[in-house]
């Protein structure tokens, strides 16, 4: 096999690997995003180890079974191609409603806290302590809610602050704060 020959195979892919390359990375990226979708938020709200470890896994296990069995340049490339194009769609199609966003969540009203939704979210409560502190927080009378993000963050809300209904739209809970 001659150097040309040679490279190609290192570093190319045939059509037929290409087609496979780009219906793999289609289902894997559809796959991902439900998994993230029903399981995201509750991964990224714990900030844990184990939550960071499976997020980890599951990356490499897709990104690998996207690639194939012999990983090439132009195979990686025509992945990377792959989701960047189905993220633009699905991204556009977010943004123009046709998808459903995950909503935020309250968790604690000022009064009382919402221990089903954290419990379904796997946010225990040593994790709200700890994000208590970081934002500065020296008593829980200080605090008049408390939102789960759809990114996994917390929301402090203090007491004592006007609150601009705007802010609560699409958040799950909301009329618990704003009242009726």
């Amino acid at each position: 096999m001659g150097f040309w020959a040679e490279l190609w195979h290192e570093i190319g892919i045939t059509w037929p690997r290409a087609v496979g390359v780009v219906l793999s990375a289609g289902v894997l990226y559809l796959t991902f995003t439900v998994i993230l979708r029903v399981w995201g938020q509750r991964l990224f709200a714990n900030r844990s180890g184990s939550g960071l470890a499976v997020v980890l896994v599951l990356g490499a296990i897709v990104g690998r079974s996207m690639l194939g069995p012999n990983a090439t340049l132009l195979g990686g490339l025509l992945v990377l191609a792959t989701l960047l194009l189905l993220e633009t769609i699905f991204g556009a199609g977010r943004r123009a409603g046709l998808f459903g966003h995950r909503r935020a969540v309250v968790i604690y009203d000022g009064a009382t806290w919402n221990h089903q939704v954290m419990g379904r979210f796997h946010l225990h409560e040593y994790v709200v302590w700890s994000r208590l502190r970081q934002a500065g927080v020296t008593s829980l009378d200080d605090v008049r809610a408390l939102v789960l993000e759809t990114d996994g963050s917390l929301s402090v809300l203090r007491q004592g602050t006007e609150v601009d209904p705007r802010l609560f739209t699409n958040v799950r809970g909301a009329d618990r704060i704003l009242g009726p």
